[in-house]
Formats: structure tokens, C-alpha cells, sequence
């Protein structure tokens, strides 16, 4: 995702559940919270940390993050999305928090 000059960008995370539901017809909710990485949240992001609830029959659902626009030259940063407390169902046995990884890309020309 590009950072961008000023504002907010948003970038998204794409949450496929491929787990073991405990009904079918059930709804199925996880806890997620965004992580620094070598990016900061409130200077490079805002930090978000919810639950999202997948309905019966569905299987993945978008979660967005506010990337935060600057114009000053920086190496390209990383953030993580933590996803877990499945309740209704289970990812697969003995995994307790799955994590996602983005990578923000700076445009404003970054000088080594």
C-alpha cells in the first residue's frame, strides 16, 4: 500500500475463514487489533482493534486500516493485523491467533 502525502489511505486486510464452525448455520465472531512493526500507530497508522462477526455462509470479510500520509523521506514500514478469540468455531487445532502482515510503501523518495 502506498503511504500517500497527506491525509488517510486505507488499506485492507482480507479475513478468509477456513476453519471448523460449530454449526453451520451459526454465526462465527474473532477478535482482531492491528501491531507495530517497524510502523508506528498514531505516526504511519491508526490502531484498530474490534470484533468482526462472519454470518452464516460467510466466509471472508474485509477489515480496514487508515494509513497516515506524510512527506517525509523513510524506509518502507511494516504492520500487523492479529486475528483471534474465534468464538463459534476454531481455526485449526492448537492455533490461538493467526497474524497478517502489510507493508506500507513510502513515496515520498526515500535516499539511502
Amino acid at each position: 500500500m502506498i503511504e500517500g502525502d497527506k491525509g488517510t489511505t486505507l488499506a485492507y486486510f482480507l479475513l478468509e475463514f477456513t476453519g471448523q464452525r460449530d454449526h453451520p448455520d451459526q454465526w462465527l465472531s474473532v477478535d482482531y487489533a492491528t501491531r507495530d512493526g517497524t510502523a508506528t500507530a498514531g505516526e504511519d497508522y491508526i490502531a484498530v482493534a474490534d470484533t468482526l462477526i462472519l454470518y452464516s455462509g460467510e466466509t471472508q470479510a474485509a477489515i480496514a486500516v487508515e494509513v497516515i500520509g506524510d512527506e517525509t523521506p523513510e524506509p518502507d514500514e511494516t504492520l500487523y493485523l492479529d486475528v483471534f478469540n474465534p468464538i463459534g468455531g476454531s481455526f485449526r487445532e492448537g492455533v490461538l491467533k493467526l497474524t497478517a502482515v502489510r507493508t506500507i510503501l513510502d513515496d515520498d523518495g526515500w535516499i539511502a
